[in-house]
């Protein structure tokens, strides 16, 4: 804040420091002057009224040297020794006049107190007392050259005006001295009051700033409202919220003209309760310049005796922040982050609403689950950055297919639900009503794609069921059903679309039963291993092929064709690997004494799942040291499937096994993928000939083809061929006199056998292959 001017008749110290009461320059330079005015006034008097006394002419001119003398000193701004030499002067002046003008009964004596009242305000009360006292002297001496002659005899009793003239004198001193005493203890008090109202001032001023600044941090102001003059007055946190210059009062009108027009009506609701005894507590937004803001408004009110609203006292807080991480929160919470689609949790919400609103009406509604087929091959070659862009673009085209009230979600994935609200009240109609909104999402999805700089097309497989209809069911229903008919569009080739049928529940219900059962075989040893013998085209057995097969309580010997693919799905492909390797290993050990067996080769199934997970050699490992089985007697068989991801990771993996003697096989080759260069860098000790192959050897020069390639390919690399599904002698003689292929299989020898029976076979072949 601004200090107060100084007073014109005073110092700048004088505003600091009201003790020091001294005379400023302007005033010190006002006293000159008069005193050179009354001078020359006083010389021109004496001219004109008493030429022939030019000897009075001398008073008037030493107050003139006087006040000339003082003038130098105030020029270089010397007010101490300007005010000495006024004093001073002045009183040696009058003294000088009054010898020469009627001593003590000269009128200049009656300046006397003056001059002491002047130097106790001018300088201060010691000067005052030291000029009282050479005035009390000079008057003295005066009275005692009167007395004694040495100036005229006065007229009146000389003594009598002496006395009076110190009396005088002695008063003025007086005088001043309680009036200067007086006014500085007045000025101390003064001062006392002021630097405390001063401190009050500077901590209330402090309290004020740190409340705006903690209202500032909070985003809460503060407002009072006069009811009764329509008056608000706002602090500045509060102006800030509202946007307005700080200091803004307003009305009420004026703040409900801010506030977004859907929110008015609401809010004045609110605040009529509030005036009439309710509390207030009121989240809304208002409109600041082309911004909205979101606020809280809190008040209290004060009601006269009678129940009239006097005044509300209450805070305003800026909650934008708050309500933006709200919906933040929601976003995340019920909305897909790729798509911008409701995800799972909201389509449920929604379902609920809608099997509701159709159990009320009895009014269908349809389900439509879709999935885009070959989605994986998609992420697999262009990666997975443009198969978010394909989902994005597939969730645009499906919004471009509905009505606003119908739900397009995201489950994940590459999987799209579209829900249709009350598509009609006859099931016929309403199915009919689903089917037209399916094709036309066919159609949509069948268009091509630009993502980035490729051209992609992509299919969906969609299934369709109705629910609602005055049916109750559990909120999941209607969505497993859908996806059980999606399925079964896969299963009819893909990118179309089909309705629910109630004999794929019954499938899934199969499928289900079944792996519980497939669980329970597990723990329950149900499984067992059936072996089919591998042989020389000579009809030596070099060893055997370990085929699982499942001993079912109730549905008898269960084939691998039947629950192999659902242990895949469900990952109970590992445990059974597991199994079927370990219990391999052990066959082998309890072979190791008999003179027949002891050389045969164990091949074991390896499925791609069971292969990649992080354990896998350590297992195979222990289940070898733990039965004690010979490695080198040990081949695993590998699907092509496995050379697809992470080449790296199964060379590391086949050659730690191999390291420990394990043989490897490359079985149904030339069915899946394989690289050449891939092939010549895997630790491989055989590759088996797919049955699919030789079954056609007989009859397509193409199969001639491959087999023979094959198995020239094989050996150029060192490697032996295994024909499987042999089952003619043509097809034997072809393989192995015509081409060289090393190891038969199949049934033309022996269909897979139980332990007991294949021991059987083994005891009754002429010879073993004892090189392995």
């Amino acid at each position: 804040m601004n200090s107060p001017a100084p007073r014109p008749w005073h110092t700048a110290q004088d505003a600091d420091d009201p003790l020091s009461w001294e005379p400023s320059t302007v005033f010190l330079r006002l006293g000159i002057a008069a005193l050179l005015a009354g001078a020359l006034l006083t010389a021109l008097a004496q001219v004109l009224l008493v030429p022939q006394q030019p000897i009075r002419l001398v008073a008037p001119a030493l107050v003139a040297l006087i006040a000339l003398v003082a003038a130098m000193p105030l020029y270089y701004r010397k007010l101490g020794l300007t005010k000495l030499v006024l004093a001073v002067g002045s009183w040696g002046v009058f003294v000088g006049i009054a010898v020469f003008t009627g001593g003590v009964r000269s009128p200049v004596a009656a300046t006397f107190p003056l001059v002491i009242l002047l130097c106790g305000w001018q300088i201060n009360e010691r000067a005052a007392i030291i000029a009282t006292a050479f005035t009390a002297l000079a008057v003295l001496a005066l009275v005692f050259a009167e007395t004694t002659g040495w100036l005229p005899a006065a007229q009146t009793l000389t003594a009598v005006h002496g006395a009076v003239q110190i009396i005088l004198a002695l008063l003025s001193a007086a005088l001043i001295v309680l009036l200067v005493r007086a006014y500085r203890s007045r000025l101390r008090e003064l001062d006392v009051v002021s630097s405390d109202l001063a401190r009050r001032g500077a901590a209330l001023e402090q309290s004020q700033a740190e409340l705006h600044r903690a209202q500032a941090v909070a985003s809460v102001g503060s407002w009072v409202f006069d009811l009764q003059l329509d008056r608000m007055q706002l602090s500045n946190e509060t102006c800030r919220i509202f946007g307005l210059p700080q200091g803004t009062t307003g009305s009420h009108a004026a703040y409900l003209s801010r506030v977004f027009p859907g929110d008015r009506e609401v809010l004045e609701e609110a605040w009529a309760a509030a005036v009439k005894g309710a509390g207030f507590d009121h989240e809304h937004r208002i409109v600041v310049g082309r911004e909205v803001r979101w606020i809280r408004q809190k008040a209290e009110f004060e009601f006269a005796e009678d129940g009239t609203p006097l005044r509300a006292v209450g805070i305003t807080q800026d909650i934008s922040e708050r309500r933006r991480a709200d919906e933040r929160i929601a976003e995340l919470a019920f909305f897909d982050q790729l798509s911008g689609l409701p995800n799972r949790t909201l389509l449920l919400d929604r379902l609920r609403q809608s099997m509701a609103a159709s159990a009320r009406d009895g009014s269908y509604s349809a389900l439509l689950f879709l999935d885009l087929d070959n989605f994986k091959t998609l992420n697999d070659t262009l990666g997975h950055d443009m198969g978010d862009l394909l989902l994005q673009q597939v969730g645009q085209r499906l919004m471009g297919c509905v009505r606003a009230g119908d739900t397009v979600a995201r489950l994940g994935g590459d999987e799209f639900v579209v829900m249709l609200v009350s598509v009609g009240g006859d099931e016929s109609a309403a199915a009919n009503h689903a089917e037209v909104v399916g094709e036309k999402i066919l159609a949509a999805l069948n268009q091509s794609y630009q993502i980035g700089s490729h051209h992609h097309r992509s299919t969906p497989s969609i299934g369709v069921t109705l629910f609602g209809g005055g049916r109750q069911e559990l909120i999941e229903e209607p969505l497993k059903r859908a996806d059980l008919a999606m399925y079964q569009a896969k299963a009819a080739g893909r990118n179309t679309l089909r309705f629910f049928d109630p004999r794929m529940q019954a499938a899934v219900a199969d499928r289900l039963s079944l792996e519980l059962g497939l669980r329970e075989a597990l723990a329950q040893g149900e499984l067992l291993l059936v072996y089919q013998p591998q042989l020389t085209g000579a009809g030596l057995l070099m060893g055997v092929e370990a085929l699982v097969r499942w001993r079912h309580p109730t549905r008898g010997m269960v084939l691998p064709t039947d629950f192999i693919a659902l242990a895949e799905d469900t990952g109970l492909i590992v445990p059974l690997g597991n199994w079927v390797i370990r219990t391999a290993c052990a066959q082998m050990a309890a072979w190791a004494d008999q003179p027949r067996m002891s050389s045969l080769t164990m091949a074991v199934n390896v499925s791609a799942r069971q292969f990649h997970q992080g354990d896998f050699v350590e297992q195979v490992l222990a289940a070898i040291e733990d039965t004690g089985a010979n490695p080198r007697q040990l081949k695993l068989e590998l699907t092509e499937s496995l050379l697809v991801a992470n080449v790296e990771d199964v060379i590391v993996k086949m050659a730690r096994l191999k390291s420990h003697g394990v043989g490897f096989a490359l079985d149904d080759f030339g069915t899946g993928y394989s690289s050449l260069s891939y092939l010549s860098r895997l630790p491989l000790d055989q590759l088996k000939i797919d049955r699919g192959f030789v079954m056609g050897i007989e009859t397509s020069e193409h199969a001639v083809a491959i087999c023979a390639a094959t198995i020239s390919l094989a050996h150029s690399l060192g490697l032996k061929v295994v024909a499987e599904g042999v089952e003619t002698a043509a097809q034997r003689d072809l393989l192995y006199h015509g081409h060289g292929c090393d190891f038969l299989q199949g049934y033309l020898f022996s269909r897979p056998l139980p332990i007991a029976e294949f021991e059987a076979f083994a005891r009754s072949r002429r010879d073993v292959l004892r090189a392995v």
